[in-house]
């Protein structure tokens, strides 16, 4: 149901007769309370605590707005992201089985950052924190769910006819080489201080060779999460019974490209380079296996997602680099952004994943 008031699209505009309008069906909200969450660096969420005129209705939503930040927002509209994740709740969510927020209400202008997404509220989940990582059981947990939602769209080619998902064409991809040439260097000078020198080397050999790793993007495709990291997850508190023990947030980077993408970005940039090693193959067997276990399971051996592991294990290092160059810097985000790139660098030396960017090795 639409609001039939001006829209909504920043956190002051928030009202009660909004509030009860888009939760259509509960009553009346008489008041509400407004707090900050979350570390979006392109979104803004908002936790609404809300008391109701005695009728039954959920004690508290979480708004999501475009973020506050004008760079951010700016990257954002650039980017397709605000379009991307209303697309996804529109279309993608109600098909899959992988725990994602329910929402109430949504509303996007195309082309800007007017953008609003009224969801669930999932406390007393916590959010999982990208800087302190996970254990090897936390990860399992999280690869099944990354299982659900590639086996879904395993070489699912309608994907390429879905303009809000698909970034990988020409024109695309000179953009993105273009961007690294310009960025790597200022990241680079940015963190030098704290980037590892394994860190540095990546950024100045992935410069060199990127258009040999951009030219070779294994099929088949998926439907990747593209983010696939603890700030995006959710998890129950230890020790509870529930039916979603993990919930996966943030869609904004939804896009097609093959399943390794997330998992390996996930596991490397959740762990320390030496809890990553102990527990890399297995993790990465373990998710293979979850993928086997499907009805219609993707014809995918061990050793095949591996090579492409390896070759993905790029993505988080490249997300790192770009991302803290274009949005709005805050502490916290510079921190993880340099976690990311060192973990990352590890990764791919340990990996020996140079060699996807290495023409001579072609």
């Amino acid at each position: 149901m639409r609001f039939k008031g001006a829209p909504v699209f920043h956190p002051d505009q928030i009202s009660s007769d909004w509030l009860t309008s888009v939760l259509d069906g509960h009553g009346d909200v008489v008041a509400f309370d407004v707090e900050a969450i979350g570390t979006g660096q392109v979104g803004a969420n908002f936790r609404c605590h809300l008391t109701w005129d005695g009728k039954d209705g959920p004690s508290a939503v979480v708004v999501k707005f475009a973020a506050l930040d004008a760079q951010s927002r700016a990257t954002g509209i650039q980017m397709g992201t605000y379009q991307r994740e209303v697309e996804f709740y529109r279309h993608i969510a109600p098909r899959i089985d992988v725990a994602v927020p329910h929402v109430h209400y949504l509303d996007f202008v195309p082309g800007s950052a007017d953008v609003v997404i009224v969801m669930e509220d999932l406390h007393p989940r916590i959010q999982g924190d990208q800087i302190k990582g996970c254990n090897d059981e936390e990860a399992q947990a999280v690869l099944s769910e990354a299982a659900l939602l590639h086996g879904e769209f395993w070489g699912d080619r309608s994907l390429f006819e879905l303009d809000w998902v698909s970034r990988r064409g020409p024109d695309e991809m000179t953009q993105t080489i273009e961007l690294i040439e310009a960025l790597q260097p200022a990241f680079t000078d940015r963190y030098r201080t704290e980037l590892s020198d394994e860190a540095i080397e990546a950024g100045d050999r992935f410069t060199q060779g990127m258009s040999t790793w951009f030219s070779e993007t294994p099929e088949p495709s998926t439907l990747v999460h593209g983010d696939y990291r603890l700030d995006n997850l959710m998890f129950a508190p230890a020790g509870t019974v529930n039916s979603r023990p993990l919930v996966v947030v943030d869609w904004q980077t939804v896009t097609h490209s093959h399943a390794a993408h997330d998992v390996a970005y996930f596991l490397g940039s959740s762990f320390e380079p030496e809890d990553r090693r102990r527990y890399e193959e297995r993790l990465v067997a373990h998710y293979v296996s979850e993928l086997a276990h499907r009805g219609d399971s993707p014809p995918i051996t061990l050793d095949e997602f591996w090579l492409n592991y390896r070759r993905f294990s790029w993505s988080g290092f490249l997300m790192a680099m770009l991302a803290s160059m274009i949005v709005g810097r805050t502490e916290r985000g510079d921190s993880m952004f340099v976690a990311m790139a060192n973990r990352h660098a590890a990764q791919i030396f340990d990996l020996g994943a140079t060699e996807f960017v290495n023409r001579s090795a072609r």
